[in-house]
């Protein structure tokens, strides 16, 4: 809590803030998002729409379209009549609807703003900005911890309205400690980080004595945090202390994304029981040998875990994402917080660095997963968790070992913040074992808030190396010891092993000649163990190669780039990376990703082009490999080059099946549909990547599949009669195919997005799975 350590808080009960809540609206804001309702397209407007608004009794008995109709232009009654009502519908405008709600409404759609802004307080917190008065002051209050976007909505509400902020937070600032005090603490506490301290002061003061006290003790500062000169100097009468020079918290007040020294207290700290639990006791652990041999005595243990205890999590990274309007547009930028930049592990404390520093390092990690198997043993309590960050100080790669399975695993035992604290244990650790676990991590999960922040942690890892991420797995690849030599040593006897173009392993004998097979060990061999160890390799480098031509033609699906130099310096000496670029085709890029000309590296290492002349190219070029529906004319001709060299390519590549559209079709806004199809071969999509759109309460289907494309665009298939979870209708027909934006609900019947500018690689994948459902 807010009291530093051997201090009580100081409770005031009986305090109550009664200011009622008013509209602020800045200059031109509540135009603005007026304005949006011209986003709100709902399609067809049906006649039966004036009823059901009438006769709803709450939100999620209307259509999503009826919504948007009813927010932007509906019966003024009916709304308001609706307004108190938890919107339940998910749309994918709801910043839009609930920015139309807010200025059309005002005051009655203060519920339906607090409602969506605490559902989901990155994308729709900008929502409560407007406001002030209690209820969204004790809201956004709980916002100044997150990474995201509501981070910046609570530091702009605080700023816009710190005299209320101030009034309202005092009473639970002073209350009994729990949630509600320690967000209005932080808030409290960041609002005289910029400058607003008199401001709390003074409302101290007003609501007596015993307030003022208790908002002096929590803002009196700890060393190295102190007020800006004057903040404490009206309560220097209620605490009896002198006022703190100016010190380094001092902020203009308008300066809100520069980073803030923390003034947070050290909340792991706070929560840490009393009483720890008996597995952190020095006798049940194992001893820690010094770096001289001797044993490292019991109480400087304790003191250890002790001090690990103290480990947690850094602050929030600065500044925080996000902004409520962006340049040219007039969809707030939004950051959810498992996409915003994450904290690593906090340095460890002084004491702990002191005692780490004297243990030898292998004993000192075995130590670490001793109290890691005990916190396991004991399910995981969450008051204990710093058993999983303090392995970033005490651990080794055999901790990473054995860390790495657990992280993959929590998520699906819902221990997703156990997960965010392992990702960001193997991201500070930052060895190679430990960038290969992340790596692994990241690649095998299926997607959602985890797998974002596994590659935000990737990122920031790789930028530590001066890489990125596409860079940073080139060279963590496994070689499987074939980049020094790897024997199959039987003894007596042994064999070279080498691999083909393929990726086969193969025995050479002694006298350099091929063998099908090594032969099994004979009974002079002492050795044979050594035949097991080449099977396993073998089955080893077999996944390993798979693994690698997935993620190069992952790759290939998302354009990601590499500078040329690394083809001849990383990629093309791999042992395993080196067989498998030699079979693609590249291409040299230019800044907007857009492909210049494409290359073949020929069987020097040079690159060579279309006409199989040998092309320079600068080793800062961007380079990526080719997706066939970006060659257009050139895809025959290099088709013919690549079957001229007999290449056999890891994955398709040039003879890959690529839809190409046509100049007309780029400049249409739709492409024409097909059918009948099948029914069940429809819904099949939906079993995959494809997420059904358009869903109708009353009929229960889903008249549109939709799939994101890069750009923020989505590609919409139009459906007839539309699919459900029990079909009742054999055939479908696709009416229309065509791209939005993906922030929009897709309900309008003007097409404005033209589709050549869709993602040509992107939109060739999709559209070849769809035109696949006609045969």
């Amino acid at each position: 809590m807010a009291a530093d350590k051997g201090r009580k808080p100081v409770v005031v009960e009986g305090l109550v803030c009664a200011e009622p809540t008013v509209m602020a609206w800045q200059d031109g804001e509540r135009d603005v998002w007026w304005s949006r309702a011209a986003a709100l397209d709902h399609g067809l407007e049906q006649p039966d729409w004036v009823k059901a608004a009438t006769s709803a009794d709450r939100l999620s008995d209307l259509t999503p379209a009826q919504v948007s109709w009813l927010f932007a232009k509906g019966p003024e009654a009916s709304a308001r009549a609706l307004l108190a009502a938890p919107l339940l519908l998910r749309h994918r405008q709801r910043i839009d609807v609930g920015r139309v709600a807010v200025a059309r409404f005002e005051l009655d759609a203060l519920a339906l703003a607090l409602s969506e802004a605490g559902e989901s307080a990155d994308h729709l917190g900008v929502l409560v900005l407007p406001f002030r008065g209690p209820e969204a002051a004790a809201l956004v209050a709980g916002w100044l911890r997150h990474l995201g976007s509501a981070r910046l909505w609570a530091r702009l509400w605080l700023h816009r309205h710190a005299e209320t902020a101030a009034r309202a937070l005092i009473p639970a600032a002073a209350g009994r400690p729990g949630k509600a005090r320690q967000n209005a603490e932080d808030a409290l506490r960041y609002l005289a980080a910029i400058g607003h301290g008199p401001i709390i002061v003074k409302t101290a003061d007003e609501y007596g004595t015993a307030a003022l006290a208790a908002i002096a003790a929590l803002l009196e500062p700890a060393p190295g945090r102190e007020l800006p000169s004057g903040v404490a100097s009206r309560a220097t009468s209620a605490s009896e202390q002198a006022a703190p020079a100016a010190g380094p918290n001092w902020r203009p007040a308008d300066d809100l994304l520069t980073p803030v020294p923390s003034v947070f207290p050290d909340a792991a700290q706070a929560a840490r029981k009393e009483k720890a639990p008996g597995w952190t006791r020095p006798e049940r652990l194992p001893e820690i040998r010094l770096a001289g041999g001797v044993t490292m005595p019991e109480d400087e243990v304790a003191r250890l875990v002790g001090a690990l205890t103290r480990s947690r999590l850094a602050e929030a990274p600065e500044p925080a994402p996000g902004d409520p309007a962006p340049h040219n547009s007039d969809v707030p930028l939004v950051v959810e917080s498992s996409a915003a930049a994450q904290p690593l592990v906090s340095a460890a404390d002084p004491e702990s660095e002191r005692l780490i520093a004297g243990c030898d390092r292998q004993s000192l990690a075995e130590f670490g997963r001793a109290l890691l198997d005990e916190w396991l043993t004991d399910k995981m309590p969450a008051s204990e968790a710093w058993v999983v960050l303090a392995q970033a100080h005490v651990g080794d790669d055999a901790t990473m070992d054995k860390l790495a399975p657990l992280v993959r695993s929590w998520p699906a035992k819902s221990r997703y913040a156990r997960a965010i604290d392992g990702l960001a244990v193997l991201a500070t650790v930052g060895t190679d074992v430990a960038l290969r676990h992340l790596l692994a991590i990241e690649e095998g999960m299926s997607g959602g808030p985890t797998n974002e922040r596994a590659m935000v942690y990737l990122t920031l890892a790789a930028a530590r190396r001066g890489l990125s991420v596409t860079q940073l797995a080139d060279r963590l690849a496994i070689t499987h010891g074939l980049d020094t030599g790897v024997t199959l040593d039987y003894g007596p006897r042994a064999f070279t092993v080498a691999t083909d173009d393929h990726l086969t392993a193969y025995a050479v004998g002694a006298d350099g000649r091929r063998l099908t097979r090594p032969p099994k060990p004979g009974v002079k061999d002492t050795n044979p163990e050594a035949y097991q160890q080449f099977l396993r390799l073998k089955k080893d480098l077999r996944a390993t190669a798979a693994a690698q031509i997935a993620r190069l033609e992952q790759d290939m699906l998302a354009h990601r780039l590499r500078p040329a130099r690394d083809l001849s310096a990383v990629l093309l000496p791999h042992p395993i990376l080196g067989p498998i670029a030699r079979r693609l085709l590249w291409g040299e890029y230019n800044p907007g990703k857009v492909l210049v000309r494409a290359l073949r590296i020929a069987e020097d290492g040079s690159f060579a082009d279309i006409h199989d002349t040998t092309a320079i190219v600068d080793g800062n070029a961007p380079l990526g490999i080719v997706h066939p529906a970006q060659l257009g004319g050139d895809l025959a001709g290099w088709t013919q080059i690549f079957a001229d060299y007999e290449i056999l390519q890891p994955f398709p590549q040039v003879h890959r099946p690529v839809v190409a559209l046509t100049e007309a079709e780029r400049a249409a806004t739709s492409l024409a549909g097909f059918g009948p199809v099948a029914t069940d071969r429809v819904a099949g999509l939906l079993r995959g990547r494809w997420q059904g759109n358009g869903y109708h309460p009353s009929s229960r289907l889903h008249t549109q599949l939709a799939h994101e494309l890069p750009g923020g665009l989505t590609l919409l298939v139009e459906l007839d009669p539309g699919v459900s979870t029990y079909n009742t209708v054999d055939e479908q027909r696709i009416t229309e195919i065509w791209a939005d934006d993906v922030w929009s609900d897709h309900w309008q019947i003007a097409r404005r997005t033209a589709m050549g500018v869709c993602d040509s690689a992107a939109l060739s994948e999709l559209l070849v799975e769809l035109y696949a459902l006609k045969s």
